[in-house]
């Protein structure tokens, strides 16, 4: 003869789960705006880069086809 023992599994609540998501919101939010931060400060540099006569950006080692990559190098695969 075989026995099972049934045990009641702990009810989930909903609060569980939203308590959970409510505690990842600020750092979410914390990531979100250095992302802002970091994409507003490359997009200046590759303005800044833009304005520059091919000559100038020779002498960066820098092609204008090159602007984008190399603004964006550290954070995605060129």
């Amino acid at each position: 003869m075989t026995f099972v023992e049934l045990h009641d599994a702990p009810a989930k609540t909903p609060f569980k789960g939203i308590a959970t998501r409510l505690s990842r919101l600020p750092a979410a939010l914390g990531e979100g705006l250095v992302d802002v931060l970091e994409t507003g400060a490359r997009l200046r540099e590759v303005s800044r880069l833009r304005a520059m006569s091919d000559a100038e950006l020779a002498l960066h080692h820098i092609t204008r086809e090159e602007i984008v990559p190399h603004v964006f190098r550290d954070r995605y695969c060129y």
